[in-house]
């Protein structure tokens, strides 16, 4: 993986000078013989690994929004030795894609429509992470809620971006992925959680969830039934219930409209 050495980024939208004044500042691009160089970094003095020159990076991106993809695609294009070598519209399809096209980053949306728990979700990154565990995985969405967000943080991904931010900010956590150890957070997502680590009350008791029940909540403020959440998931209806009848208790909710009322307010949809 490599920049190509250009020091303009010609015409991509909101940024200014070189696309290398993305990297990290520990990183240097070097050139030899006249040729483009590669990115040295390094992370708290450990030497990190180079992306070598003469090499493109590859991204696959995925969104099951085409405005979004399209978007997304073209910023990314426009940086120097970045090329967008597919976008896909579901989880099913991005695994294809990067089974079919070997890529140096995934850009992958949370919450994408799905038939296949597998396929959306806190699984469908845990099930990249183990399909392609050595290509950095970088999630944006509009889920703000902070126990999911602290799940993503904690399974490893190489960062995490809000959908409510510029694209811009998407853009140079991409850059920031290929040579910095994640996760790498975004403003708004790094103020996010650091809010909760400080915020007592009924947001923070989101924490207490297990990972089974954060997606269950999802899940079912997607509008999803218990049966359709327990087939999905390959659980029995009766898992799915308890799973979701811990959950209220955890949150001191009583009601399927206060759970809805809550997983709204709290970013989970």
């Amino acid at each position: 993986m490599d920049n190509d050495g250009s020091t303009e980024n010609p015409g991509a939208p909101g940024l200014v000078g070189p696309a290398t004044n993305l990297l990290p500042k520990t990183g240097a691009l070097v050139e030899q013989d006249g040729q483009p160089g590669s990115i040295d970094c390094q992370s708290d003095g450990e030497s990190m690994s180079k992306l070598p020159a003469g090499q493109n990076v590859r991204i696959i991106l995925a969104d099951d929004h085409p405005v979004i993809s399209l978007a997304l695609a073209d910023s990314l294009n426009e940086i120097p030795g970045f090329t967008v070598i597919a976008t896909a519209r579901s989880g099913l399809e991005l695994i294809t894609a990067v089974q079919e096209d070997p890529c140096h980053l995934i850009v992958t949306d949370f919450s994408m429509s799905s038939k296949s728990a597998d396929e959306d979700g806190l699984r469908l990154i845990q099930r990249l992470q183990r399909l392609f565990p050595d290509i950095p995985i970088v999630v944006f969405t509009m889920l703000s809620n902070s126990g999911i967000l602290s799940q993503l943080r904690q399974i490893g991904v190489a960062g995490i971006v809000s959908k409510e931010e510029p694209i811009e900010a998407l853009v140079a956590i991409c850059v920031r992925a290929l040579t910095e150890k994640g996760p790498i957070l975004s403003d708004s997502i790094s103020a996010r959680l650091s809010h909760n680590d400080v915020t007592m009350g009924r947001a923070s008791r989101t924490k207490g969830l297990s990972p089974k029940e954060l997606e269950v909540v999802r899940m079912f403020s997607q509008g999803l039934s218990v049966t359709e959440i327990a087939r999905r998931l390959n659980r029995s209806v009766a898992t799915i219930g308890t799973q979701k009848q811990s959950a209220m208790r955890k949150l001191n909710i009583e009601t399927n409209a206060e759970l809805l009322r809550y997983a709204d307010e709290q970013g989970f949809s």
